[in-house]
Formats: C-alpha cells, structure tokens, sequence
C-alpha cells in the first residue's frame, strides 16, 4: 500500500532508528494500539444485547457503555487530533494492526501479555496458564482479525460515515407479530397400552487417558486424580479405583463397566448420545488427544451396545481448543474440519448419508 505507506511518513516523522527498522520491528506500537481498542470493545460489548438484526428491526437509541462511547469518540478526535487524519491513513493504520497480527512474533507477544495477566490475576497455576494461553491465542487473534472491526467499521467510529459504516453498537427494536397467540394445549398422555419405546441417554462421558488411582482429587489444577496431580496429603483419600467426587474425570475402566452393564438391562430402542468425551483438561489438549477419545469411546458403544441405532451430537468438548467450532467458510488449520471428518468417519455405522453429509459440512 504504498499510497498508505507516504501519507503515514508524511504524518508522523520517524527518528532515524525507526527508520532503520523494517515493519515487524514497528508492529508492537499498531499492537498495543490494538489490544487498547479491543479493551473500549470489550467495555462496551458488556452493555450491548443483541449484535445482529432480524428483519422488521430498527434501530433506538444508543444506551449504556455504547451511548457513552458515542459521546466521547468525538471528543477523542477534537483531543487527539484525529479529524485531521484522512480517511486512507486511517484505513491503512488499521489494515496494519491486521496484517501485524498475521505475524507470528506478534501473535506471541499477544501470548506473553495474556500469560502475565493470568498470573497476576491468579487465575490458574501458572503452567496451566502459560499452556492454556498458548493452546488459545492463534484462535484469538484470528477471531480478533476476522470478527472485531474492519479498518472501515474503526475509521467509521473515529473519523465519521464518510470515512466508513459504524453500527455494531447499535440497539434494536423487533416488531413482533401482530398474529395472537393461540391458546396452549395441555399435553395428551397415551392411551394405556399404546406402543412404548425404551431410550437410552448417555452424555459427558468425559474420558480422562491420565486418570491415575491415589492421585490427589482436590489438587490445584483445574482437572485432578491424574497424573502430575501430585499425591494428597496424609489426612485425605487420594483417587478411587472407578472415579471420585471432586475434580476429576472417569478412568476408561468405569466407561467399560457401565456400557458392558447396559446389556442385560435393555433391549433399548434407541441411544441418544449427547457428546462430551475427552477429558476436561483443557489446557493441553492437542487434535490427537480429541481423536483418541472420540475412536476409543465410539469403539466401546458399538462393542457392548450392538445393533441398536445410536444418535451422537457434538459437545462442546469434542474440539480443541474447547468450544472452537468455527463456521463453515474458515478453511485451512483454523477449520473444523479434522474434527469432523473424523466423526463422520467414525458414526458412519450409525447415520444416514444425508446426516453424515450435513455432518462434514458444519
């Protein structure tokens, strides 16, 4: 860009060590200018209800952290100076601080914030939160990349509608229908006799690979009675051989005793299978690890279980990182779709074609 790049100099002259430093070396100032706008963002999105529109909506008037917001940007522009930038400089500082976060050195000083405030905050031992963070911020600053604001929503907000649209924080109103509502119907039970179908429901089985018996069940890791959970200490139990009540998942031994028991107490018509089946350590969970548990627990069903036709869903465990589904038009290693070939690949027994074919194209 290089139109961008002369009005820039133009604006803001450069020491000659600056001028020495080639654009990544830059990139922690349009960072840092990044991370303070994601913060007015996450301010203001504490406020806001609803961030798309129906149809048959309009917009009210702005309320909360939004209204304030569009008091004080004008004011902001009057202080700093910022009705004096054009419009292409403005869009070109902002497509910066995009392309910098493309940038792996920065994505890792992204990391190395997000770490420190962990710590400080005391939100977990600092391995768990050096290996969440790490786990997490490729995903992060690609959503910040693709979802936050566009260079034309940013310069939008700071220089005015001619430089660009600025609607996200906006309220709505939606017309309801003027159709009245019908009356309720109290439910109908079936007639004694009618035909009945036997259900089976399993959900959050939660496999833990590291479950370890006599592991300390309330250590200070988000996930215990595992490996690395350290022993509890003389006063206390440490893990049961088929679980414990506290912060732990289940060994696969327990997953094999309960399925194999379901067989004597069937037939079942049918298995609704609710997800949920790697363990709930989070932090340093890889694509392998989800695979693993996703094959191995599917092996078991259909092992002890049989013929009878099973309905699997996806939870919100089932990817990692956790609660990562990003829709269909992410491609290439920030897709889904390793995780659900795999399913498709391993429920095919169970489902219809045009279910596994709604099921790869999530």
């Amino acid at each position: 860009m290089p139109r961008y790049g002369a009005s820039l100099r133009q604006s803001c002259p450069r020491s000659g060590r600056e001028q020495g430093q080639d654009g990544t070396a830059r990139a922690p100032g349009l960072l840092w200018m990044g991370l303070v706008l994601a913060l007015a963002l996450a301010l203001a999105l504490s406020d806001s209800r609803v961030l798309w529109a129906p149809a048959e909506a309009h917009p009210v008037s702005p309320q909360g952290h939004p209204a304030r917001l569009h008091r004080i940007v004008p004011r902001l522009r009057d202080v700093f100076g910022w009705g004096n930038l054009t419009c292409p400089v403005c869009k070109g500082l902002f497509t910066a601080i995009n392309l910098g976060l493309k940038k792996e050195p920065n994505v890792a000083r992204v990391g190395s914030v997000a770490i420190k405030l962990c710590n400080l905050l005391k939100i977990a031992p600092p391995a768990v939160c050096q290996s969440i963070v790490h786990l997490f911020e490729d995903d992060m600053v690609e959503v910040w990349r693709r979802s936050v604001l566009s260079p034309s929503e940013a310069c939008g907000l700071l220089l005015g509608s001619t430089c660009g649209h600025w609607d996200i924080f906006s309220s709505w109103n939606i017309s309801l229908p003027t159709v009245p509502k019908p009356p309720p119907k109290p439910p109908s039970p079936p007639a004694p006799g009618a035909p009945v179908s036997r259900i089976l429901f399993l959900t959050d089985l939660h496999w833990d690979h590291d479950y370890l018996e006599g592991m300390d069940p309330d250590c200070a890791d988000p996930l215990c009675c595992r490996r690395g959970s350290g022993l509890p200490p003389a006063s206390r139990p440490g893990a049961g051989y088929w679980g414990e009540y506290s912060k732990c998942d289940l060994p696969l031994r327990t997953l094999e005793s309960l399925l194999s028991g379901l067989g004597p107490a069937g037939p079942f018509d049918m298995v609704y299978w609710t997800g949920d089946i790697p363990a709930h350590d989070v932090w340093h969970q890889t694509r392998q690890d989800q695979l693993r548990a996703l094959t191995t627990v599917t092996a078991l069903v259909r092992k002890f279980l049989g013929p009878v036709p099973v309905y699997p869903a996806v939870g919100n465990h089932e990817s990692t990182p956790v609660n990562s589904f990003p829709p269909p038009f992410i491609e290439g290693n920030h897709s889904s779709r390793w995780l659900y070939e795999a399913m498709a690949k391993a429920w095919e027994p169970w489902l219809p074609a045009e279910a596994l074919r709604t099921l790869r194209c999530i």
